[in-house]
């Protein structure tokens, strides 16, 4: 695929439109709005970066690029059930990457298909990060192109849950994302850590709590 190609599909692929499935998660954000700790864009933007450095960054690009690298993505699939220790995020992970091989499964022609019925015959979790993986590597997606989609996805859907939850407008979902833009390239253009270690308590928490939605209605699965 040209450099070109690469870019029209990564724009196809990180636009929120693409029913990947992230988008349906706050990671937490929704909670630590009601608990009025995410007041405003700014607080936000603080809730993105922690987000993408100390958890996609280290945890979730890690699983990606061992999903990519291995015949059998099975492993790092593992290692991504292992590793998510709250059970709202653990599931949630889990739903998206169920929802990305169903999409995918239907629109590219690349074996998507037979690692999406051993997700549901329950022999492997699905986890996002190697679901991706093996999505964007069956579309003709680099490694490196495809980091810059899930990092992308990471701030979109997190502007985009802020913007669902009424903490900001439109104007200002794109002004947190010209504040984490910064942060996002530094963190694509870091060496990958090898093993995976994400440290999101504060996040992890306001996730797992089971009335943290608004007016204790959830909006996002997490």
């Amino acid at each position: 695929m040209t450099d070109l190609g690469q870019l029209l599909t990564a724009v196809r692929f990180g636009d929120s439109s693409f029913p990947a499935g992230g988008y349906a998660f706050s990671s937490g954000l929704e909670g630590a709005y009601r608990d009025e700790l995410v007041r405003d864009e700014d607080d936000v933007a603080a809730f993105a970066a922690e987000q993408l450095e100390s958890r996609w960054h280290r945890c979730d690009r890690v699983l990606l690029r061992r999903a990519w690298s291995d015949p059998d993505p099975a492993d790092a699939d593992a290692l991504a059930e292992a590793v998510a220790t709250m059970s709202v995020l653990r599931e949630a992970s889990r739903r998206a990457g169920a929802a990305i091989l169903t999409t995918f499964a239907a629109v590219i022609d690349g074996g998507v298909d037979d690692y999406r019925r051993r997700v549901l015959d329950g022999a492997v979790p699905g986890h996002l990060p190697v679901a991706q993986a093996i999505c964007l590597r069956a579309a003709g997606l680099t490694v490196e192109t495809a980091e810059a989609v899930a990092a992308w996805q990471v701030v979109s859907g997190l502007s985009s849950a802020a913007l669902r939850l009424g903490i900001c407008g439109h104007l200002g979902a794109q002004r947190v994302l010209t504040a984490v833009g910064p942060l996002l390239m530094d963190v694509l253009l870091r060496p990958a850590p090898t093993v995976p270690a994400s440290f999101t308590a504060y996040a992890d928490i306001t996730a797992q709590r089971r009335d943290a939605g608004v007016a204790g209605v959830r909006l996002f699965a997490s």
